[in-house]
């Protein structure tokens, strides 16, 4: 099955992502993607937002012991878009290849060691 795919409904998974692993950031390439036609896109972002979470939830069964091959192949396969996992590597994303089997919990807190300051991402004082 493929999901519907537009900029907003990318942008859903996107954000929800990194809502919940802020130190891992999803990448979606463009390059040959066929978007929904832009009139699709004018829908109710509610509704995408909806469609991302129970698509992450249920199909794509996001959940911290996932690695990232396994969520990268999942993703792909589901939605047709090649995605790439990134780690924050102090104010830098690097490329997880070398970690795919890593799951998301294991690469987003060797994220936060990496950034040098616990607070980020914490709303406290040093927040990037």
């Amino acid at each position: 099955m493929r999901a519907h795919v537009n900029r907003q409904f990318i942008k859903e998974i996107e954000k929800i992502f990194s809502a919940r692993y802020p130190f891992l950031k999803i990448e979606f390439a463009s390059d040959g993607v066929r978007w929904l036609a832009a009139g699709l896109e004018d829908v109710d972002a509610a509704k995408w937002q909806r469609q991302a979470e129970d698509i992450l939830a249920t199909e794509v069964g996001l959940a911290d012991g996932l690695t990232v091959g396994d969520l990268e192949t999942r993703l792909r396969d589901l939605l047709g878009v090649p995605v790439v996992i990134l780690r924050r590597s102090g104010k830098n994303w690097i490329e997880t290849r070398m970690t795919r089997s890593w799951t998301l919990k294991e690469q987003n807190d060797h994220g936060k060691e990496l950034t040098g300051d616990p607070d980020w991402g914490s709303g406290q004082p040093g927040e990037e």
